[in-house]
C-alpha cells in the first residue's frame, strides 16, 4: 500500500485528485451494486434495520483522525518552508559579508557557496524527494566556505567582527539543512493510512446498508460522501510530503535567487 500513495503522491495535485476521485467513485460504486444485489434478497429485511445513527461514531472517529492529520502535515510543511528560509538568508548574509574581506578570500568564499547552492539542487534535493535524505553526507561548499573564512588572518577589529558574523551565519546554515534533512522523512504512516482507509470504507457501506431499497438516495447519499473523502484524502496526500516532486510542495528555485556572482 506504501507504494501506491507515494506513487499517488508524486503526480501532480491535479492527478491526485483526479486519481482519489476515480478510486473512490469506483468502491462507491461496488457497493451500490453489491448493495443493490442484497436487496433483491431475504436479507434485504434485515439490512433494513441498521439505524443512521450506527454512523455518527465512524464519522466522528474518522474526522478527528483527519483533523489530526491535516494538522501535523500542514504543521511539517511549515517547518519545511521555516528551515529553508533560514538557509536562504544565512547563505545571503556570508554572500553580503564576503564584502568585507579581501579579494581572494571574497571569490573563494562566493565559489564555495556556489558549490553549496549546486549541491543543494543537484543531490540534497532530489535525495530528501525520495525520503533518503541523509545527514551523513556532507555539504562540502559549507565546509569549504568555513575553512575559507578561517584561512586568513584579520587585519583589524571590524574586519574581525565580520568574520566572526560569517562563521556564525554559515553555523546557522548548516543547522538549517540539519532540520531540513529531518523534516524530509516526515510523513503519514501506513498504519495511519490504512486506518483512514477503513472507516471511510466502512462509512460508505454503511451509507450503502442504510438505503437499502431506495437506489435514487442510495446513489445520491454514496455520491457526496465520496465526494467528500476523496477531497479530503487529496488535501493529506498533497501536503504530506513537503519536497517530493508531486503534490504542493518546495522546490530549490529559492536558492537561486541569493546573489553570489
Amino acid at each position: 500500500m506504501q507504494t501506491i500513495i507515494y506513487w499517488i503522491e508524486e503526480q501532480s495535485t491535479a492527478g491526485i485528485a483526479v486519481i482519489i476521485l476515480l478510486l473512490t467513485y469506483v468502491f462507491a460504486a461496488i457497493v451500490f451494486a453489491v448493495v443493490t444485489i442484497l436487496s433483491r434478497r431475504g436479507v434485504a429485511e434485515e439490512l433494513k434495520s441498521i439505524s443512521p445513527v450506527t454512523l455518527t461514531p465512524l464519522a466522528v472517529i474518522l474526522g478527528l483522525m483527519l483533523a489530526f492529520l491535516a494538522a501535523r502535515v500542514w504543521e511539517n510543511v511549515g517547518h519545511a518552508q521555516e528551515y529553508v528560509g533560514r538557509e536562504v538568508g544565512a547563505i545571503s548574509e556570508v554572500a553580503l559579508l564576503a564584502n568585507s574581506f579581501p579579494a581572494e578570500i571574497r571569490a573563494k568564499l562566493r565559489a564555495n557557496l556556489k558549490q553549496h547552492v549546486e549541491f543543494i539542487e543537484t543531490e540534497d534535493w532530489p535525495a530528501m524527494g525520495r525520503f533518503e535524505g541523509s545527514l551523513r553526507t556532507e555539504p562540502v561548499g559549507l565546509k569549504n566556505a568555513m575553512s575559507t573564512v578561517l584561512s586568513f588572518t584579520t587585519a583589524h577589529p571590524q574586519q574581525q567582527l565580520t568574520q566572526h558574523r560569517a562563521l556564525d551565519a554559515i553555523a546557522r546554515a548548516y543547522d538549517a539543512r540539519v532540520n531540513r534533512i529531518r523534516i524530509s522523512h516526515a510523513e503519514i504512516a501506513p498504519i495511519q493510512w490504512a486506518v483512514i482507509l477503513i472507516l471511510a470504507a466502512l462509512i460508505i457501506l454503511t451509507t450503502g446498508l442504510i438505503h437499502i431499497g431506495r437506489p435514487r438516495a442510495k446513489a445520491t447519499t454514496l455520491v457526496i460522501f465520496s465526494t467528500a473523502t476523496a477531497v479530503c484524502l487529496t488535501l493529506l496526500m498533497a501536503y504530506d510530503r513537503p519536497f517530493a516532486p508531486g503534490g504542493i510542495t518546495l522546490d530549490p528555485n529559492i536558492y537561486r535567487e541569493i546573489n553570489l556572482d
